[in-house]
């Protein structure tokens, strides 16, 4: 019985790492659109005077701000899958913590799953 506890609380874990590797698949795309246009910022003078754009104080504002906005929203995205996949492996490690502690650590009345089944 406490092999089988043992199975259900890795079968809960790798449930929440499942999940915390799903949130963490954005990182690679997040990455590669906060230096795509981290790169752009760098060469919008030179894009904007090769496509002749007006000489509008708006518009040249816009375009020299519009690559690092895109870069910092990368980012942002990033950072929180970030905090989000930090989340499920915490909880993934609580699961067997929880599960088998001894009642010393958690409180007087807790009783483990394995000391539930030794009891029994």
């Amino acid at each position: 019985e406490i092999a089988a506890n043992t199975i259900q609380a890795a079968a809960e874990a790798e449930g929440f790492l499942a999940s915390a590797e799903r949130v963490k698949a954005i990182s690679p795309l997040c990455v590669g659109v906060c230096v795509t246009f981290a790169s752009f910022a760098l060469i919008t003078p030179t894009i904007i005077d090769a496509l002749g754009i007006d000489n509008s104080i708006t518009s040249m504002t816009e375009l020299y701000l519009f690559c690092p906005l895109v870069s910092v929203l990368s980012a942002s995205v990033s950072n929180l899958a970030l905090e989000e996949t930090r989340g499920f492996a915490t909880s993934a490690a609580n699961v067997g913590q929880r599960r088998f502690s001894k009642n010393n650590k958690i409180g007087k009345n807790w009783v483990s799953s394995s000391e539930q089944v030794q009891r029994n």
